[in-house]
């Protein structure tokens, strides 16, 4: 009989210790993401927001922003001097991402280009041999950067929204001769990826529930024996 509970027990050990590993954490993460359309330059304070963390998932961390800026332009020139010229298109924007009033990422992105043109043709509308017009000249950039403090986390876990600010601040220009008539005209836009890298919370029996899920499956198993034991002696 001793043998046989010290047998029972040993099972209930096992299944205790199953139990008990069912506690170990995992590593997770979740991400949300963003974005604004075209919009003309200067943009101040255009909103970006996403879903804040959701402590029930488990312990936040840490916090990854992926921000990427687009800009678009619109160019033309006539070059109005007697003597061909060259032209240069630069397209450029001075884009930031900001949170509590706390710049966390900028971006430039840049378009160049130059261009040889003849003389004065004697009309001016931005085409023939003289002028040029141009649509739709991108560039794009992007930028990441990760978080770990605690108390900048603090502005990520809870309900509603994380609420970001997008600024552009143009410097787009068209220059050659002296007597280069241009035009420019420069969009902006932005798209953000936060991902919350988090520990997954598990339940972890405590060890009284343990035990107790221990000596109830070797009371099982001692009653299922009895059973069997009685059965033998009957048949």
């Amino acid at each position: 009989m001793t043998t046989k509970l010290l047998n029972i027990l040993g099972a209930a050990t096992t299944v205790a210790g199953i139990v008990a590993t069912s506690g170990i954490a995992n590593a997770a993460s979740l991400s949300y993401t963003n974005s604004t359309n075209y919009q003309f330059t200067d943009i101040i304070d255009a909103p970006l927001s996403v879903q804040k963390f959701n402590s029930s998932l488990g312990k936040l961390q840490g916090v990854t922003i992926e921000f990427t800026g687009d800009i678009l332009g619109n160019a033309g020139f006539e070059n109005r001097s007697p003597t061909p010229s060259q032209a240069t298109v630069n397209l450029g924007s001075q884009l930031n991402l900001q949170l509590n009033n706390q710049s966390l990422l900028a971006l430039n992105p840049q378009y160049t280009s130059s261009y040889q043109v003849a003389k004065y043709d004697g009309v001016t509308d931005y085409s023939g041999k003289s002028g040029k017009t141009f649509s739709d000249l991108t560039a794009t950039q992007s930028g990441t950067k990760s978080f770990t403090d605690t108390q900048f986390l603090q502005s990520f876990i809870g309900n509603g929204n994380v609420n970001f600010l997008f600024s552009a601040l143009a410097d787009s220009l068209v220059t050659g001769s002296g007597n280069m008539r241009s035009y420019i005209d420069t969009y902006a836009k932005a798209s953000i990826k936060v991902t919350y890298n988090y520990e997954e919370l598990k339940s972890v029996p405590e060890a009284s529930t343990t035990l107790g899920i221990g000596l109830v499956a070797g009371l099982c198993l001692l009653s299922q024996r009895k059973k069997s034991s009685i059965k033998v002696l009957n048949s």
